[in-house]
């Protein structure tokens, strides 16, 4: 669209070091650009946790943190300790409702502690939740594929926008026979999104000591973004 600019929007521009002072009333065009693109994911978390449970909660936790360093030294075989973190320690009693509505007994006490994990090899996904589970793991929480550094990603994608954007504002200055003249402003219509990437459950396959053997793809990563440009129309 050509509208004539305002005066009040004067001074806003390329950087802020560099302003373009805007005459009371100048044409304009405005064109909006969009664009997402596809990354590949290069890093994975996931939550491992050991439950156990025993009489007294005493006895859960001191039982808890034996099964945990078992399942930690396992994993320290595979992964840095640097990208291995405690996200979750709980010690609670199992009680015992009786139908007769009186009240509650506690038959003991169930202690969980759940590690995250990080890591960069994909390949080695398979190798990491076998070694858990061989240590004793009770659970594979999720599988979270994500971008170890999205400003990459981000920067393409509003790149790409900006393109299809100065793209736009030319195919209209050609149509209406006119000349774009400077770029007046640059405005993000929104933050940038990054969609969450896939969360595999494998509970079951852990169980089932399967995971090493068992197919994991970590699909792709979209990312969107969405840009404004607004260009005067040269006289």
């Amino acid at each position: 669209m050509i509208r004539w600019l305002p005066a009040f929007i004067a001074g806003t521009m390329i950087s802020a070091a560099q302003q373009v002072s805007v005459p009371p009333s100048v044409p304009y065009v405005q064109v909006h650009g969009e664009a997402t693109i596809s990354a590949r994911p290069d890093r994975v978390q996931l939550d491992v946790g050991i439950v156990s449970q025993s009489a007294t909660s005493q006895a859960a936790a001191e039982l808890n943190a034996k099964e945990s360093n078992t399942v930690i030294d396992a994993l320290h075989q595979v992964l840095p300790a640097a990208n291995i973190r405690t996200v979750n320690f709980s010690v609670n009693p199992n009680y015992q409702y009786p139908k007769d509505g009186s009240p509650p007994t506690i038959l003991g006490y169930t202690a969980t502690n759940t590690a995250r994990l990080e890591l960069d090899d994909l390949a080695l996904l398979g190798k990491l939740i076998g070694a858990a589970t061989k240590a004793g793991a009770s659970n594979v929480n999720r599988v979270n594929f994500i971008l170890h550094d999205e400003s990459k990603a981000r920067a393409e994608a509003l790149g790409k926008a900006a393109d299809q954007a100065r793209a736009g504002a030319a195919a209209l200055a050609d149509r209406l026979h006119v000349k774009l003249g400077r770029l007046l402003r640059i405005e993000e219509e929104q933050p940038v999104i990054v969609s969450p990437g896939r969360q595999v459950e494998l509970a079951a396959a852990a169980k089932a000591g399967s995971a090493e053997t068992t197919p994991i793809e970590p699909g792709s990563i979209e990312v969107h973004a969405s840009v404004s440009l607004t260009f005067e129309v040269a006289q």
